[in-house]
């Protein structure tokens, strides 16, 4: 399995791609950002959307706790060619608090709570480079369906019934 961290590519891409009824926790607003190659470089450490929950919170924007958050870029945000890891996207995020099971709750980009990975990781990262069949595995859409839509495969030559 390849290693997922990878160096971040910037905070976040300068399109972003959102669906009206899915929260999407990892975009915010960046103030005095560049824009490299459709990727959002740099800018002030905190979103205007994070800025407003530390002090909603009581918190001290300059000295209150934080940690990196990474995630891996999707194919709807960057394209990733076959046989590599996603490109990651990394954000500071103030700590709220660490809770057990090495879980930490952080303020996200878009200002809400949000429960991530003691390592830095938003989600667990996937360690398998993308192959060119991946689009036409069944067990990869984690069994859309159920079981019954699943093709089904006789290792025997008996018909199967």
């Amino acid at each position: 399995m390849a290693d997922p961290n990878l160096p971040p590519v910037g905070r976040q891409p300068s399109v972003r791609q959102v669906s009206p009824s899915v929260r999407t926790p990892w975009y915010g607003n960046v103030v005095g950002y560049r824009n490299v190659d459709g990727i959002q470089v740099g800018g002030e450490r905190w979103t205007t959307q994070q800025a407003a929950a530390i002090l909603h919170r009581g918190l001290d924007p300059l000295t209150c706790e934080a940690m990196e958050v990474r995630r891996q870029a999707v194919n709807a945000e960057i394209w990733i060619p076959v046989d590599t890891l996603p490109a990651v996207f990394a954000f500071d995020c103030p700590i709220i608090k660490r809770m057990a099971g090495d879980k930490v709750k952080v303020i996200a980009p878009d200002g809400q709570p949000k429960i991530v990975f003691a390592d830095g990781w938003g989600h667990r990262p996937f360690r398998r480079p993308r192959q060119p069949d991946d689009g036409f595995y069944q067990d990869r859409i984690l069994g859309a369906g159920g079981s019954g839509s699943r093709p089904i495969f006789s290792t025997t030559r008996k018909a199967i019934r």
